[in-house]
């Protein structure tokens, strides 16, 4: 299969401790394994990061 796939907006319900563990690895992990696993699903790997952090971000801001 020719990567990036055509791909859909979806909703995955996560608490905040699940996106902490998601944001964990990919801090975590060599940097050269984010970036050949983002490239591979032709996914932007900052935007991703950004992504997962503004979600944390409001998730955290509800609690308040």
């Amino acid at each position: 299969m020719t990567y990036p796939c055509p791909s859909v907006v979806t909703e995955v319900t996560l608490d905040t401790q699940q996106i902490k563990v998601l944001m964990d690895l990919m801090w975590g992990a060599p940097i050269s394994v984010v970036r050949d696993s983002c490239k591979r699903h032709g996914v932007d790997e900052a935007e991703l990061e950004g992504h997962l952090a503004k979600c944390l971000g409001h998730a955290l801001c509800e609690l308040d």
